[in-house]
């Protein structure tokens, strides 16, 4: 599948009034090219060249635009929620397997938590950093291993199995959120966008060919809109990239707690 251009993630990357003010400068230079250019070329200076142009046909256009963002919408904001709640189930599969190894004999208890910091170190220090520029949904996790082989270790009984349902769950939640990051969006959904942003500029250019007065402000007010519609999709398009990017802000808690030394008031604190 063919990528965007490095330099989008460059644009996802900035702080949304950065962002909203290219935007704003992006489509304000197409309307001025549409104002100064494409109109007076098809419609005469004096905007008479053309005939009669009806408002319907930007009209449909401008509503064929709108759908679309609309329905790109809907998926994005979903795999943004999905992703937080990706996150936020890994990070309570593991806080509920320290929990659960609470009580047992500190043979057991130690080498397990050992492995479960080890682990959640791992996520947040060497893997969370990885997620805004993963290409695929497999990252090497050596640690991982070792604690689903200490989670193995142990003898069989009721503490095996529930450890071994929590690293199930906070594994099918990795995998949700590995995916999501490796996920791209295709490029030709934001060029289909452009095209019939750029059509319903010229339409609305075309509607007001006879006054220049009435054009400019057309223009302004559309290409701001558009502006507006883009960068409400840019800034969820990516949920581990940009301003609202997703942090392991779970993880973080739970590493911390389990890094300050005395871990059983912190157990009886979660």
């Amino acid at each position: 599948m063919k990528m965007l251009p490095g330099y989008f993630d460059q644009l996802l990357m900035l702080p949304l009034p950065l962002m909203a003010l290219f935007l704003i400068v992006y489509w304000g230079l197409f309307a001025l090219l549409v104002h100064r250019f494409l109109v007076p070329w098809i419609a005469g200076i004096e905007g008479r060249k053309l005939g009669r142009f009806e408002a319907e046909v930007p009209a449909q256009i401008g509503l064929a635009f709108g759908l679309l963002v609309s329905f790109i919408a809907i998926p994005v904001w979903e795999q943004h929620s999905l992703a937080e709640e990706a996150s936020r189930s890994e990070a309570a599969a593991y806080r509920e397997m320290l929990l659960s190894i609470e009580d047992s004999p500190p043979e057991t208890r130690e080498p397990l938590v050992a492995s479960l910091q080890e682990a959640v170190n791992f996520l947040v220090v060497t893997e969370w950093p990885q997620m805004a520029s993963l290409k695929a949904p497999r990252v090497s996790a050596p640690p991982l291993r070792n604690l689903r082989a200490a989670v193995r270790g142990i003898p069989e009984g009721s503490l095996r199995t529930d450890l071994h349902e929590f690293l199930r769950q906070a594994s099918d939640s990795r995998e949700t959120r590995l995916r999501i990051a490796a996920t791209r969006p295709p490029p030709a959904r934001w060029g289909i966008v452009g095209v019939l942003a750029i059509l319903t500029l010229l339409g609305v250019g075309l509607i007001h060919a006879e006054s220049r007065r009435a054009r400019r402000m057309a223009l302004g007010m559309v290409a701001i809109g558009i502006a507006c519609c883009f960068m409400i999709l840019f800034a969820y398009s990516r949920p581990y990239l940009g301003q609202y990017a997703i942090q392991p802000d779970d993880l973080c808690i739970l590493l911390a707690q389990m890094t300050d030394g005395d871990l059983s008031s912190h157990l009886s604190e979660l």
